[in-house]
């Protein structure tokens, strides 16, 4: 699987690096200069098109010559691009700051079509000169950094040739800001509007991606506004927005060209959100995989990514940038160890852990592409905008599949509810056929068969009630929050805590449906196990004592049988022992729970619940009563409690009160053992509910 899924990563980044290749300088196909001069004389720009001018520069160090002084003098030769700091010897400025001049010869055709050149990000500050004339300047040129001042700008210079052979460039760079100085990314030349028509299309490739990524980042964190559950969306949004802003403040340099900006904020930006980039992939990635990253690697990424963000806003460039290994050390570290966490998702096979890992690793390979551009090791342009887009494809399909699988999670339970509730008719719709024919001979079964359609009236508003009700209640919430009712963040918190309080009634409502209709379905699977009396007997008394007492009544759990008042208590618990029942205890457990709530809901403070067993040998069962004090139940309403949602007052309110289906899966769950249900009251007096279960009696052998 692991090799399977290396492969498909090859196939995916081994095109793009291809592709970021191709804009990269060939370098062994283009001419190159030699010497100081570069020959062109067979190169047509208007066959060939556009040039790189690299190779060797003459170069100055620590002079700034006039374009008269710059040619007439003969330096040392170096290559651009490249930093001066990289230069050998004694040839380059190996701390990078100082300043220095740059000589080229270009020998070209004569031509009277206005030719260009394109002047690049030059570290940082420079003049650059055309047989004399200057031509492009950014910020100010200087000996010390008082008098100097650092600005860069990609620029487009045109000129005419006027027929000549020959053209003299010079440039006058100085740096006293940053920790490498020279000239690091090609000039270009070539025709005017074929240079220009490349940097617009360049142009519209970046804006079109630095676009996206801004759209994406800022709809990512309105998900994340009107869904919290869903974490990872802010994080993912945040990476968006801090690439964004670091693509922003380099190369072609938009946003500085906006904003008036200086360029020390700048550089602070280009630092402080390579920093937060890493530190929200992470938190991006924990929060899709909580259970394969580990929670104790979150306060390190945060503290050291807060330190590196602390350290650029109160440093100068100068400081900071020469220790741009650290934050690269940073970044590589969390990277690697977020793909380890993919992996582990991968393979334990976590719902949508193959695209972010494909994406994340692709993202991964174009970070570290950008580092070693930013060290002279690789000279691919930067890729990292690109592969943050892809990142967001992948993304896309993990939004995509979770809603879809939404849709299909909440297309299921309609279905489902649409089953019950024509299950629920066809019951009701039999129901009152029986009675129908049973009232043409007994005129008693016609009164059973006018309870029955009450019954069924009470159903059916009960069903409406309860499922209407929520729902009509959330959409009058939804409807305040649209038509701005809801302003402040407190009554928004209030009415989403209703909202959820509605949700939540509707979903135990749902539930209970659910367990009801399984159960009567035969669908709910039981584990029975052989339980002696005794024990059981214990496990309730201690269960449901304290409940009881609590609410300020009495509690009594007792045994009786048939000899219970001649023999002792040491014999009644051997007996209870002895007396053995087929039971699935949980469940059982919710029959009487759900009786014994009842009972306390119905009982006044000072009154008795008393639970009662009772074996009876002759019909080997057990017979067990919840006898309570309270308010009793109409005898007109007694047939009718075990049916479901029936409650005596007709316009209940489902949140005040139980769903009316407690009784019905009691009846259900005892049924499923074999035994009856069934229910003894008298108004004003109390109310006493029996089941009789299936027991045997084992000998004084078999209990020892």
């Amino acid at each position: 699987m692991i090799r399977r899924l290396f492969r498909s990563l090859i196939l995916i980044l081994f095109p793009m690096l291809l592709l970021a290749g191709c804009s990269a300088p060939s370098g062994g196909e283009n001419p190159a200069a030699k010497q100081g001069v570069l020959d062109l004389r067979n190169w047509s720009f208007d066959r060939d098109g556009e040039l790189p001018l690299t190779g060797e520069w003459t170069f100055f160090s620590g002079m700034l010559l006039s374009p008269e002084l710059a040619m007439k003098d003969n330096g040392k030769h170096v290559t651009v691009p490249r930093s001066w700091n990289s230069y050998p010897g004694n040839s380059g400025i190996k701390n990078g700051q100082g300043y220095a001049t740059y000589k080229l010869s270009v020998l070209i055709q004569p031509t009277d079509r206005v030719l260009a050149v394109r002047v690049p990000n030059i570290f940082s500050s420079y003049r650059f000169w055309i047989d004399g004339k200057l031509l492009a300047e950014q910020g100010i040129v200087g000996t010390s950094r008082s008098t100097s001042k650092a600005q860069q700008f990609p620029r487009i210079v045109s000129f005419h040739p006027d027929g000549k052979q020959q053209l003299d460039f010079v440039v006058q760079v100085s740096n006293f800001q940053h920790r490498k100085g020279g000239i690091w990314v090609p000039f270009k030349m070539g025709n005017s509007d074929t240079l220009v028509a490349n940097q617009m299309k360049a142009s519209v490739q970046e804006i079109l991606i630095l676009g996206s990524l801004l759209i994406i980042g800022i709809y990512h964190i309105g998900l994340y506004a009107f869904r919290r559950q869903e974490q990872f969306t802010i994080h993912f949004g945040l990476l968006c927005l801090f690439i964004a802003a670091r693509a922003g403040v380099t190369g072609e340099n938009y946003i500085l060209q906006l904003i008036p900006l200086s360029w020390e904020i700048g550089m602070k930006i280009e630092y402080i959100a390579f920093s937060l980039s890493a530190l929200a992939g992470y938190l991006y990635v924990y929060r899709l995989f909580p259970l394969d990253a580990s929670k104790r690697v979150i306060p390190f990424v945060i503290g050291i990514g807060t330190f590196l963000v602390g350290f650029v806003l109160f440093t100068p460039a100068i400081v900071y940038t020469k220790q741009i290994s650290w934050f690269q050390i940073f970044v590589v570290a969390v990277s690697i160890y977020t793909l380890i966490v993919l992996i582990t998702a991968k393979i334990r096979k976590r719902i949508g852990s193959a695209f972010v890992l494909t994406g994340v690793a692709v993202f991964v390979v174009t970070v570290l592409n950008d580092m070693l551009f930013y060290n002279e090791w690789f000279l691919y342009a930067q890729l990292i905008p690109l592969g943050l887009f892809f990142f967001m494809l992948m993304q896309s399909f993990i939004i995509s599949k979770r809603f879809s699988s939404a849709m299909y999670r909440a297309e299921h339970v309609s279905s489902e509810l649409r089953e019950l509730n024509a299950h629920l008719e066809e019951r009701i719709e039999e129901r009152t056929m029986e009675l129908s024919a049973a009232n043409e001979s007994l005129e008693q079964t016609n009164r059973v068969l006018h309870r029955s359609e009450s019954s069924r009236r009470h159903l059916m508003t009960n069903i409406s009630h309860d499922l209407r009700t929520p729902i009509t209640l959330l959409q009058g919430y939804l409807e305040a929050f649209q038509d701005g009712v809801v302003k402040t963040e407190e009554q928004q918190q209030r009415y989403l805590r209703m909202m959820l309080g509605k949700v939540g009634g509707l979903n135990r409502l749902i539930h209970d449906l659910f367990e009801l209709t399984k159960l009567e379905a035969g669908q709910t699977r039981f584990d029975f196990a052989n339980v002696p009396l005794g024990h059981w007997i214990q496990q309730l008394h201690d269960l449901y004592e304290i409940d009881v007492v609590s609410s300020g009544m009495r509690f009594r759990c007792d045994f009786h049988s048939a000899h219970s008042e001649q023999e002792g208590h040491a014999h009644e618990m051997e007996q209870q022992n002895r007396i053995m029942l087929r039971l699935d205890l949980p469940r059982m457990d919710q029959v009487i729970a759900n009786v014994i709530y009842n009972a306390i809901k119905h009982t006044e403070k000072g009154g008795e619940i008393a639970l009662s067993f009772f074996f009876d040998e002759t019909a080997n069962r057990t017979i067990v009563t919840v006898s309570d004090t309270g308010s009793g139940i109409e005898e007109e309403h007694l047939p009718f409690i075990f049916d479901r949602f029936y409650k005596k007052e007709i316009s209940r309110n489902s949140a005040e009160g139980g769903s009316g289906l407690g009784l019905a899966i009691a009846k259900e769950i005892v049924e499923a053992h074999g035994g009856t249900i069934g229910a003894v009251s008298t108004l004003d007096k109390g109310t006493m509910i029996w089941f009789a279960l299936p027991a045997t009696l084992r000998s004084v052998s078999q209990l020892a």
